[in-house]
């Protein structure tokens, strides 16, 4: 039987985001959207996801780069990093 994960998805391009979430959502996969790194912390406040898609480069005050810090520290033992390019 297949795994269903929780995936968040944050990027502050419409059609990035769209895409990824569909193509998730596609494979039965249960996906939260996010435009902004503030958005993303409120949703990591109640919700753990078993897989994260971030820009690093988002615009505004919380950047990925942030996003992914709060995801370390929540839970340290289940991140792995996996850079694009």
């Amino acid at each position: 039987m297949k795994e269903i994960l929780r995936a968040l998805i944050v990027d502050d391009e419409k059609r990035i985001r769209l895409f990824l979430a569909e193509t998730l959502q596609r494979e039965s996969h249960i996906v939260t959207t996010a435009t902004s790194g503030h958005e993303a912390l409120e949703y990591l406040q109640d919700t753990p996801f078993d897989l994260a898609i971030l820009d690093l480069m988002l615009g505004g005050r919380i950047d990925g780069q942030r996003v992914l810090e709060a995801i370390r520290w929540r839970w340290p033992a289940k991140v792995c990093y996996l850079p694009a390019g």
